[in-house]
């Protein structure tokens, strides 16, 4: 008995290992599944009409996104663009501007994601939106993938999304929360809200399903090697 538990010892305390993973990352895709369930629902609420920035920072004390409808005035700077963002499989960039609002705040605007040039030394060019009414989504910078923390040595090219950095390119004061046009406002723009850009919440609730699944298959292949092994074990006593 001794040696047949300790032939297989190394291998109980692996499938526990393995069975503890696959469930962490079932649950994980489920709390995705239900952040973006979160997000979508609260993307498509009543919208705040040129909401002062006391209404916004009250509204985004309860909840990650605010839908608004705002006059907007352009400022006569140069575009920054956030890096390593992907549309329908193409790499590209997404557009940022800083924009005056009907309320008088300044404001970090997305106005959507752009198609990269073919060499990646090669500063992409926009055309310059015109003024006017837009609709969007307000909220906290959403943490975007990059590829080191040091940048690119461009200072067109921004490495993550933060009102901060963006600020001091431009030589603004601007408050933490970004603006996310729900429209396009200039050609081969694509607008895009959060979240927009990565897996719906039914693809994450599918992986989720297969991550237990394959829980599920561990344990039942354990639990018939367990049976025939006890099986042969009485047949030999």
């Amino acid at each position: 008995m001794g040696k047949r538990i300790g032939s297989r010892g190394w291998l109980y305390p692996l499938c526990l290992l393995l069975l503890a993973l696959f469930c962490s990352l079932g649950f994980w895709q489920l709390d995705r599944a239900e952040q973006k369930r979160r997000w979508q629902a609260q993307q498509s609420e009543q919208r705040l009409i040129d909401p002062t920035p006391a209404e916004l920072q009250a509204a985004l004390s309860e909840k990650e996104w605010v839908a608004v409808s705002v006059d907007i005035d352009w400022l006569k700077k140069m575009p920054l663009y956030l890096d390593n963002r992907t549309h329908q499989g193409r790499a590209g960039y997404e557009v940022l501007l800083p924009a005056r609002l009907g309320s008088g705040q300044l404001i970090l605007t997305n106005i959507g994601w752009l198609q990269g040039p073919k060499l990646r030394e090669q500063e992409p060019t926009v055309d310059s939106p015109m003024s006017g009414r837009f609709e969007g989504v307000v909220g906290m910078p959403v943490d975007t993938f990059r590829l080191n923390d040091s940048g690119s040595g461009a200072d067109w090219r921004l490495e993550r999304l933060m009102s901060g950095e963006a600020g001091e390119r431009w030589g603004l004061d601007l408050p933490p929360w970004v603006l996310w046009l729900t429209e396009p406002v200039v050609e081969d723009v694509v607008a895009r809200v959060p979240g927009a850009g990565t897996l719906p919440p039914e693809r994450h609730l599918g992986y989720a399903v297969q991550w237990f699944a394959l829980a599920f298959t561990l344990v039942s292949i354990v639990g018939v090697l367990e049976w025939k092994s006890r099986t042969r074990q009485r047949a030999t006593n």
